[in-house]
């Protein structure tokens, strides 16, 4: 097929407004005076069971001889129907959360005898803004409005709240944009009406209430009943495959109803998330009648699915079947779901349609014919659709079945730019719902530089699922670290670069796929801090998929907020508070211990942590500005009122006295060595061995632009100061005992950086950004 760009209504979510607990359709079927203009199709008249399709170069042909999509007559058995449909998808996606009824009010003038009603205009007097699409859905209201109250007064039953006002008028939707020209411009866009698009209009009135929103559809969204597919898809022998189903619009509109956020570009109708989801281009799956589900975050906000949390402490593996949730940061986190497109033999719709076919077919590339007659006639066996008495497809076996492939896919989620009243996905390099795609390629929501390519990366492709034998994963996925494998039974060298083994997949040894900080796409932050988060699939496609989760540094595992103060350091550890009264800690090496146990004190806005000598660490209260524990004095606590600092410079036994002089910018040392440093510090310094010369230096973070800086005892700066920017308040001073590594720690904007000199940085996220943290 070719229609390349979903445009149907693009307009602004208006925030959460309300909510339906028992959705309730009301609809009614207008049709326009009727009309023979070439600019709009049809004649604004309903089609009845006496609809032409021939080809208009030869009527000896039809355009589709094979199953036709949404057939009349379109009355109000039909309408039903697709209800009927709507409902089902909106049953599935929600898991039985939400039940959608629905009922068509008939014309009861006698003279209506189909049960329809005439607006005053044509078709095309109905097109040009969204104003006049407002006055058509007011106008449909107000013809229908004695039938409407007659029908709710019978039914008292039915909640007024719970109303969704529904109007169905005649001809095709203005809804898709086309490689050639569309000669009927002045058909009529589908879309959710809202109250911005009435203006300065009155809102029609029901039961003395006023009606600001609804959905209004076209008859069909199939264009083979008009004669403009032969001007749009000239010269085409059949159209069978050019026939799109309307449940996917309407599932689209039904969604603005049920307040589900869309996920596009809301300013210019680009793709956010995709064919991966309702709310934007995957309302169109499987030819408009297998839309996908809604993402995985829609179903969370609905409360229609609860994620299973990954553990962030210990590497654990599990088997995709739910959504699985993990945190990076405090408002940043990822979602995994399984998507398996297949059906009970394995087999896919585009494995269907070809062996149907004798050929080569892939729904992704829009290639080969016949989809519905080819699916259609393996219904039997497979059971992919339910039909009404009038053939409308009312229910799919697998709404994951529209998908053009299957796999894990990674959602990236960011809060902190979710806001109600914009397009959240309205920045394309910084969407707060988005894909992480497997082929490493940017591509959903940008320009394709490929317009007339059998298919369009930007919505979505195969490749964008993580799976384990992805080539486009192999093929375009860069790795910093380089790696060899072997193949275990001939020691046959394996030239890929990526920082893990090879796996064994059914005698076949291939790189694994996985998702972490060196990969691409990665797992680190928006805003390009690691996360340090590492995912990686273990087996083939399946229903329940294995997978392994870590953090290569543990992240203390906070169940909300993490503005929490750091109280001190031992060794590799630092101490932090949380908001219970008690202490956690995070350890270079060792799993993280949920709480510490300082004889069961809890902390107080004077607490802190110091060291003794034999390295225990131990909680103090102070009143005055710093503390220290003086070794030579049995660990004995001393607090000072002023900025006075200690180290061991130049002789092991002997505590030296360090003053930072701020009106001459001087260190002072003993009164003695006096050092004019070229960096100032902003807050207070660090003493320690971090070059292991056996001499302490002088750590801070400068007052210009936020480097750490470190001085020699002499005044020299230390091979490889100043380093990064944008630091802030106080250096900590850790030794990783593993590895006798040294690790600065220090504040960087909303994140504390774990920096590993010459190695790498861990950023823990977002810790409170005006405090400081303690020097000890």
């Amino acid at each position: 097929m070719y229609i390349l760009k979903k445009v149907c209504c693009v307009y602004l979510f208006i925030g959460f407004l309300f909510c339906f607990q028992s959705p309730h359709i009301i609809a009614v079927m207008v049709e326009f005076q009727s009309d023979n203009s070439g600019l709009t199709s049809g004649d604004g008249q309903f089609l009845d069971s006496s609809y032409n399709i021939d080809m208009l170069w030869d009527t000896t042909l039809t355009r589709c001889d094979q199953f036709i999509v949404d057939r009349p007559p379109h009355d109000s058995t039909y309408f039903s129907s697709q209800i009927k449909a709507v409902s089902n998808y909106f049953e599935s996606a929600s898991n039985n959360e939400v039940n959608i009824k629905g009922h068509i009010v008939m014309n009861s003038d006698p003279e209506a005898e189909k049960g329809y009603y005439k607006l005053s205009k044509d078709m095309e007097s109905y097109s040009y803004s969204d104003k006049d699409l407002s006055i058509l859905f007011k106008e449909s209201l107000e013809l229908s409005k004695d039938d409407i109250e007659q029908h709710l007064e019978e039914h008292p039953e039915i909640n007024f709240d719970d109303v969704i006002f529904t109007v169905f008028h005649a001809g095709i939707g203005q809804d898709f944009s086309f490689p050639t020209f569309d000669p009927t411009v002045y058909d009529l866009k589908s879309a959710y009406i809202e109250d911005s698009m009435f203006e300065d209009i009155e809102y029609p009135v029901i039961n003395n209430i006023a009606i600001s929103s609804g959905i209004l559809l076209p008859e069909t969204q199939n264009m083979i009943f008009f004669n403009s597919i032969e001007d749009i898809f000239y010269g085409e022998q059949s159209y069978c495959d050019y026939q799109l189903g309307m449940v996917g619009t309407f599932s689209f509109l039904m969604g603005y109803a049920l307040e589900l956020p869309p996920l596009f570009n809301t300013e210019t109708g680009d793709p956010g998330i995709g064919i991966f989801g309702l709310m934007d281009y995957g309302s169109n799956n499987g030819r408009g009648i297998i839309p996908a589900l809604p993402s995985p975050w829609t179903r969370i906000l609905k409360n229609w699915q609860s994620p299973f949390g990954i553990n962030n402490t210990t590497p654990q593996e599990f088997v995709i079947n739910n959504i699985y949730m993990t945190n990076i940061s405090e408002n940043e986190y990822f979602l995994f779901e399984n998507k398996l497109n297949k059906l009970f033999d394995g087999l896919s719709l585009s494995d269907v349609i070809s062996n149907y076919n004798g050929q080569f077919y892939d729904d992704s590339l829009n290639s080969s014919s016949n989809w519905f007659d080819a699916l259609i006639s393996k219904n039997e066996t497979y059971s992919i659709f339910e039909f009404s008495e009038d053939s409308v497809i009312t229910s799919v076996l697998n709404y994951d079945l529209g998908l053009p492939g299957s796999g894990i896919l990674i959602w990236h989620i960011n809060e902190s730019i979710i806001d109600a009243y914009d397009g959240i996905n309205n920045n394309p390099n910084n969407k707060a719902v988005s894909i992480e795609e497997a082929d490493g390629a940017l591509d959903i929501g940008f320009t394709n530089y490929f317009p007339f390519a059998n298919f369009d990366p930007t919505v979505g492709t195969r490749w964008d699922f993580w799976y384990i034998d992805n080539e486009a994963y192999h093929d375009y996925s860069t790795n910093s670290v380089p790696y060899q494998c072997f193949n275990s039974e001939n020691y046959e060298l394996l030239n890929y670069t990526i920082p893990s083994s090879c796996i064994d997949n059914g005698g076949v040894w291939i790189r694994p796929i996985v998702f972490d900080h060196h990969s691409n796409p990665n797992s680190n932050l928006s805003d390009g801090e690691k996360s340090f988060f590492s995912f990686e699939v273990l087996d083939s496609i399946s229903s329940s998929t294995l997978v392994k989760a870590s953090f290569s540094i543990p992240i203390p595992n906070y169940d909300i907020g993490y503005n929490f103060p750091i109280l001190g350091t031992a060794d590799e550890a630092v101490f932090y508070a949380n908001p219970n009264g008690q202490i956690s800690t995070l350890n270079l090496s060792d799993e993280i211990s949920d709480l510490y146990d300082f004889e069961n004190e809890p902390y107080t806005e004077n607490s802190v942590i110091l060291t003794n000598s034999d390295g225990i660490p131990a909680l103090h209260e102070i009143s005055s500005e710093f503390a220290y524990l003086d070794p030579q004095n049995n660990d004995s606590l001393v607090e000072l009122e002023h900025k006075v600092w200690f180290g061991y410079f130049f002789e092991t036994n002997i505590f030296n006295q360090i003053i930072y002089n701020d009106e001459n910018k001087q260190f002072v040392i003993d009164d003695s060595v006096i050092i004019n440093p070229e960096y100032f510090p902003s807050s207070g310094i660090s003493i320690g061995d971090i070059d292991a010369d056996g001499l302490d230096e002088i750590i801070f973070v400068d007052n210009n632009n936020g480097s750490i800086v470190a001085y020699n005892p002499n005044g020299a700066l230390v091979n490889g100061f100043p380093i990064g920017k944008d630091y802030n308040a106080n250096v900590l001073i850790l030794r990783e005992q593993d590895t006798n590594s040294i690790v600065l720690v220090c504040q960087n904007q909303a994140h504390i950086d774990f920096i590993w000199l010459n190695e790498d940085i861990m950023s823990v996220p977002s810790m409170n950004q005006g405090a400081d943290i303690f020097i000890i």
